[in-house]
């Protein structure tokens, strides 16, 4: 079965169909679930400016709600820090049945939710694997869903046959004209993006500088990886940066340059699932961005996947925040 002309890149190359996982992920933690919620990321992500609230029980420790509280518009407010995507509540919720343990998790939770300082606005995007956002609820959180996209580890070339017949096509012409490398300069990552979007006159919220730390702090860990695509002229026009934990690697963070088209970005993404599936690890497109990025992900053969998400404010910030969206530009993040 042919996959396209193969792709030169350093450590990675095509995974076997036996998707036998290559790279082992990091032992599962219920109470660090994700990458976002390890206190080196955390360090990283907010400059050291976290906290996390702790539930107990005989001792040990069965609940942690990391968070970062900062000043935005002259109000206290508590956000997901930078290119962090999911940071919910993470319980140890022991044995026992199930409604034993959910109502476990619910104490715990309310626990958690308990210890959060006072804020104008507090904003709590759960991971995968939360069941339920009930507590919030009862503590008067408004909770809505979000939704991401995600592939489930599988051998590769039978998702490659799950992939639309136009990112099949994509693929294969991408790889006549790039060549793929993993790369790992964060300093020139960053540079790259912030260029790109300057090119394209556009604007991101994004922390270049706490951006820069997250991703060489995940390189040091090898945690992460840049992918970049090379032109017949040598010239970088596309890169990415995903992360993973012990279940899932995030796609977190692309750019190309104004005049290389789609198709190097495809290609790229493409290898990013590739690696994932060597690790035998969900690939989470961490996000639908836009419509845009929805048609790009859907060509994939990846499926849709729901978030919980968690906002209390009070009545002024609500007010402020929707005059600020009357102004506010598009966030071109993802």
């Amino acid at each position: 079965m042919a996959l396209g002309k193969p792709v030169v890149i350093s450590s990675v190359g095509r995974p076997t169909s036996s998707h036998v996982a290559a790279n082992p992920a990091p032992h599962f933690d219920p109470l660090r679930p994700t990458i976002f919620h390890e206190d080196w990321w955390l360090e990283a992500a907010t400059g050291s400016n976290y906290d996390v609230a702790e539930v107990s029980t005989d001792g040990r420790v069965v609940g942690r709600l990391p968070f970062s509280m900062t000043r935005r518009f002259g109000v206290r407010v508590m956000r997901m820090p930078a290119l962090t995507y999911f940071l919910g509540p993470a319980i140890d919720e022991g044995e026992g049945g199930l409604n034993t343990r959910f109502l476990k998790r619910l104490k715990i939770t309310r626990e958690l939710i308990d210890q959060l300082p006072s804020a104008s606005f507090q904003y709590v995007k759960c991971q995968r694997g939360t069941g339920d956002v009930i507590a919030f609820q009862e503590l008067g959180f408004r909770t809505h869903v979000q939704f991401t996209y995600e592939i489930e580890p599988i051998a590769v070339d039978a998702l490659w046959w799950r992939l639309r017949n136009k990112t099949r096509n994509i693929i294969r012409k991408a790889e006549e004209q790039f060549t793929v490398s993993q790369f790992t300069d964060s300093d020139e990552f960053v540079r790259l993006f912030r260029d790109n979007l300057c090119a394209k006159k556009l604007q991101t919220e994004i922390d270049c500088t706490l951006c820069r730390k997250i991703i060489s702090s995940s390189l040091d860990r090898e945690r992460g990886k840049i992918l970049i695509a090379r032109d017949d002229k040598n010239q970088i026009v596309a890169a990415n940066f995903c992360a993973w934990d012990a279940t899932s690697a995030y796609y977190l963070l692309s750019t190309r340059s104004q005049n290389s088209g789609n198709s190097a970005s495809s290609l790229l993404l493409w290898e990013a699932i590739k690696d994932s599936l060597s690790r035998g690890l969900v690939f989470d497109f961490a996000g639908l961005g836009n419509k845009g990025s929805v048609l790009l992900y859907a060509g994939f053969g990846g499926s849709v996947s729901s978030r919980y998400v968690a906002v209390r404010s009070r009545r002024l910030t609500r007010v402020l925040g929707e005059l600020k969206s009357l102004w506010t530009p598009e966030n071109y993040f993802y």
